[in-house]
């Protein structure tokens, strides 16, 4: 709780005026209709409020709401970060409607702290909320005027099914449902000499049995709210990595996340900007993944977004190489660290010696990219011999029986003349299990009785 003493003269009479939109409106009216959208707004309303006090509410639109914050809950020093955690927490608030539950894509524009209450002439404010919601990615907007746009039944259809698999993998991961399998990227030659190991989302079934999350994955991916995932499974991957000093990782995300403008305006990824400025040396061991369509369509930022993680010390590994979505000059611009190459070419090599020859050709077009090319797919002893024919120095393969849930991470080779990190020999496994944290949440700001907020 803040202590209202201690707030500077200034700001205890200034506010932060907010615009909250809803980016998936059209796709809720589109499947719900008006009265669905109604409950939408509703249901945004009551979560602001719960989360966000003091607060005033200004007006309402059909897709969004202006509201007034107290300029002292949202700093300048904080403003990205408080907003960030505060969009979070709206869209991982679903909507019960029906027999259903929907996801709400918020994004938020915020002005500078400016004197005044209700009443008073908020249109420079305004204007400056606005403009910064406008430059935001918001993906899931994106998506939502697609549908609303190109409406059919089967496109509807498969929103509501989209919408049912990502929240069912959003509440997963919310009661610690999920956990990483570990797939390690190894020499095809010398299957103990290991790379690294990639992280892959997972869950038990009835029986134990483990099942991957792509397909809910995608489902959040063409909703637009693939980062509301990404940033949870960066933040647990960094645990990792914490946990382990030999530990080498990296993690797949969404090209949708690539953006410091996802919740609002410098409101994304806050907490792992944070967390890798106050420990360098976990920045060298983490390998950020994204698919070659990143080259297709940028966000805005996605370049400034890469560059900053890339001087922070992160390696940026870009896979699905060849699958037809980008140039190697649209690539280039990336100047990824590592490239694995589609899994589809591997796993079709034997089919004629054209597909076979495709392997070292695309082998030898990815290392004009950078030095560290991976084979994906490798899943036969029969491809893994391939690949070394084909000179591959690593590759990685979903059916070899080497995916663990146990962390089973080795131990620096000093005689390695890899580039970092290093290639390492395999040691006994680590009695360290990986754990998933509490997400992180809003933490919201209540005034006491008796001491109203002096704002409104």
């Amino acid at each position: 709780m803040i202590d209202l003493a201690r707030i500077s003269p200034p700001n205890r009479c200034r506010n932060t005026l907010l615009v909250a939109r809803l980016d998936n409106a059209e796709a809720i009216a589109a499947i719900h209709g008006e009265d669905g959208l109604r409950a939408a707004m509703a249901h945004l309303a009551g979560a602001i409020e719960r989360n966000l006090n003091p607060v005033r509410f200004h007006k309402a639109e059909r897709d969004r709401m202006t509201l007034l914050a107290h300029a002292a809950m949202l700093e300048p020093d904080f403003v990205c970060a408080q907003i960030e955690a505060l969009g979070m927490q709206l869209c991982l608030d679903p909507l019960v409607h029906g027999a259903g539950r929907i996801l709400l894509s918020v994004s938020i524009g915020h002005s500078d702290p400016v004197p005044g209450v209700l009443g008073e002439d908020l249109s420079a404010a305004l204007a400056a909320a606005c403009a910064r919601l406008e430059r935001l990615a918001a993906p899931g907007h994106t998506a939502s005027l697609h549908l609303a746009n190109e409406a059919s039944a089967q496109m509807l259809a498969r929103y509501r099914d989209d919408m049912a698999r990502a929240e069912r993998l959003l509440g997963q991961i919310a009661r610690g449902e999920t956990f990483f399998a570990w797939r390690p990227i190894f020499d095809p030659r010398h299957p103990d000499r290991l790379f690294q190991h990639e992280a892959l989302l997972r869950y038990a079934g009835e029986r134990g049995e483990q099942f991957d999350c792509t397909a809910a994955y995608a489902a959040l991916e063409r909703l637009g709210m693939a980062h509301l995932l990404d940033r949870s499974l960066v933040l647990r991957v960094l645990d990792a990595l914490e946990a382990d000093p030999h530990a080498h990782l990296s993690i797949a995300i969404s090209p949708q996340s690539l953006s410091f403008d996802l919740g609002g305006a410098d409101a994304a990824w806050t907490d792992v900007l944070a967390r890798l400025e106050r420990r360098p040396e976990l920045a060298e061991r983490l390998v950020l993944e994204f698919h070659e369509s990143a080259a297709c369509r940028f966000w805005p930022g996605t370049l400034t977004f890469l560059n900053t993680l890339r001087e922070l010390g992160v390696g940026l590994g870009l896979y699905g190489f060849g699958s037809g979505h980008a140039s190697v000059r649209q690539l280039a611009v990336l100047r990824p660290d590592q490239v694995k190459l589609d899994s589809a070419f591997l796993r079709t090599a034997f089919l004629s010696e054209r597909n076979r020859a495709r392997v070292g050709r695309l082998a030898l077009e990815a290392r004009t990219l950078c030095r560290t090319v991976i084979l994906t797919g490798a899943e036969t002893p029969a491809q893994i011999r391939l690949a070394a024919e084909e000179g591959a120095e690593w590759i990685a393969g979903a059916r070899l029986g080497r995916v663990g849930t146990r962390r089973v991470w080795s131990a620096p080779d000093r005689a390695a003349q890899d580039r970092s990190p290093r290639a390492r020999t395999a040691s006994a496994p680590s009695a360290l299990e990986t754990a998933a944290p509490e997400p992180a949440r809003f933490r919201p700001l209540s005034w006491p009785l008796a001491a109203q907020s002096p704002v409104f």
